[in-house]
C-alpha cells in the first residue's frame, strides 16, 4: 500500500484532532480536512487527521489519515505532530472523557503545541468578556440556571427567558419560555390567567412548541427536558427581520500567517419562518451581510452597523486571548435587534465555515481554509505565547 513519504517526521506536521465515528474514514467534515491536507502540502506542511482513540503512546505515534489527490484518504502511522488543531466535538460523556485524556497527555508532551486552546463554555466566555469591561453594553443579561426556582423568579420579573445549554451548538436544546395571560410581572403561580408557552428545538434539533396551564406543570416538564445538562438563562432579545424571521450575523475571525487577527468574512443566518434560532443546521439560510442589513435598516445605518460589527469582531479575540490563552480562530454570533442595537450572542473557538459556501463567497471560503495552515507555519517558527501575539497585534495598528 502507498504510504506518504513524509510521515516519518513530526517537526513540520499539524495533526487535526477530531471525533471518531463509524464512517470510512472514521470522522466527519472530510471535505474540510481534505482541503486542509492539500493546502498544507502545497505550503510545505504535513497535515493528517487523527482521533483520541488513535494514540500509540509507548512509541509516541498516532494512527491517522492524510489525503492525496492520487490515492484519496490514506491511513498511516505518524509521529506526534508539532502542532494539534483541535476540532473535536462530542455527543456522549465517554467521548468527552476520551478527548480530555488525550488532550491532557498531549499538553504534557513538551514537543506538542495546540494551534489554539478551546474556550470552555458559554458562561466562562461571558465572564471573561465581562471582566474586560469594554463589552458590557453588548452582552445580554445572563445567569446560570441553578434550579427551576431560578427560572421561576426570572419569569416573575421579566416574563420571558431564553434557555441555552452551556455546551450546546447549532441551536440544539435552545428554548424560549414565556409567561402569558392576563397576569402582570411579579404575580404568582396561583394567580388566575397565568399560563406559559415554550418553543425552540430539542436535543436532536427538532422544532417543538408546548403550552402549560400553570407554573408547576411547566417546571415539571422543564426538569425532564433539561435533565442533568448545564443550562443558562438569558435575556430574550427581539432579533427579527421586519417580517418576523429570526436572524443573526456570523463573523469568522482567524489568525493569519503573521499571527495577527483578521476578519475572514461575515454573513447573515436567517431562520425558517417561526423558528427561534437561525442556525443553518436547523433549516436556516445564509445571506450576504451587506445587502441584508441595508434592506432592514437602510444603507447608511447598515454601513455603520458593519463598521461596528467589524470593530467588535477584531476586539473580542484579543480580549479573550489575554485572559484565556492562545486562540487560532473564532466564530462570533452577533444579534442586531429591531432598534439597531448590537448584541454579542455567542463566541465559538471551533467554528464552522459553511456560510461562505452558502453565500458563494469563494475568497472567504479559501481564506477560511488557508488561515489555519498559514498560522500553523507561523507558530512553527515563532511559538510565542498569546500575550506576546496580542501585543504584536496592538503595535501593528
Amino acid at each position: 500500500m502507498w504510504r506518504p513519504s513524509w510521515q516519518h517526521s513530526g517537526q513540520h506536521a499539524m495533526g487535526i484532532l477530531t471525533t471518531q465515528t463509524e464512517d470510512d474514514p472514521p470522522f466527519l467534515n472530510r471535505d474540510f480536512y481534505r482541503r486542509l491536507c492539500l493546502y498544507g502540502r502545497r505550503s510545505g506542511l504535513t497535515v493528517f487527521v487523527f482521533t483520541p482513540q488513535g494514540f500509540d503512546w509507548p512509541h509516541l505515534e498516532v494512527f491517522g489519515f492524510t489525503y492525496d489527490d492520487a490515492h484519496g484518504w490514506v491511513p498511516g502511522r505518524f509521529p506526534l505532530p508539532a502542532l494539534v488543531y483541535d476540532r473535536c466535538f462530542f455527543t456522549s460523556k465517554q467521548q468527552y472523557a476520551e478527548y480530555r485524556l488525550a488532550l491532557r497527555r498531549l499538553q504534557e508532551h513538551r514537543s506538542v503545541r495546540l494551534l489554539g486552546c478551546g474556550l470552555k463554555g458559554k458562561w466562562d466566555t461571558e465572564q471573561l468578556l465581562r471582566r474586560d469591561g469594554r463589552f458590557d453594553r453588548y452582552l445580554p443579561q445572563t445567569q446560570v440556571l441553578r434550579s427551576m426556582r431560578t427560572l421561576a423568579a426570572w419569569l416573575q420579573d421579566r416574563r420571558e427567558a431564553v434557555l441555552k445549554p452551556q455546551g450546546g451548538s447549532q441551536g440544539r436544546g435552545v428554548l424560549l419560555v414565556r409567561r402569558e395571560g392576563a397576569d402582570a410581572p411579579g404575580s404568582t403561580e396561583n394567580d388566575a390567567g397565568a399560563s406559559f408557552s415554550v418553543r425552540g428545538r430539542d436535543a436532536r434539533n427538532r422544532g417543538l412548541e408546548r403550552r402549560f396551564a400553570g407554573e408547576a406543570a411547566l417546571l415539571r416538564w422543564l426538569r425532564r427536558f433539561v435533565a442533568q445538562r448545564s443550562y443558562l438563562l438569558q435575556q430574550y432579545l427581539l432579533l427579527q427581520t421586519r417580517t418576523g424571521d429570526a436572524y443573526d450575523v456570523r463573523a469568522l475571525v482567524q489568525k493569519d500567517g503573521a499571527g495577527r487577527w483578521q476578519l475572514t468574512g461575515m454573513a447573515v443566518r436567517r431562520g425558517q419562518g417561526g423558528s427561534l434560532t437561525s442556525n443553518l443546521h436547523g433549516g436556516g439560510t445564509a445571506l450576504p451581510a451587506e445587502g441584508f442589513l441595508a434592506r432592514e435598516f437602510g444603507p447608511a445605518r447598515a454601513e455603520e452597523l458593519q463598521r461596528e460589527l467589524t470593530r467588535l469582531a477584531l476586539q473580542l479575540p484579543e480580549a479573550l486571548e489575554s485572559r484565556h490563552g492562545r486562540l487560532a480562530e473564532l466564530g462570533i454570533d452577533f444579534g442586531v435587534d429591531t432598534g439597531g442595537n448590537i448584541w454579542i450572542l455567542e463566541v465559538n473557538s471551533k467554528p464552522g465555515r459553511s456560510i461562505f459556501t452558502y453565500v458563494q463567497d469563494h475568497h472567504g471560503r479559501h481564506e477560511a481554509i488557508a488561515n489555519p495552515i498559514r498560522y500553523a507555519r507561523f507558530l512553527l517558527t515563532q511559538l510565542q505565547p498569546a500575550v506576546t501575539e496580542r501585543q504584536r497585534n496592538i503595535n501593528a495598528r
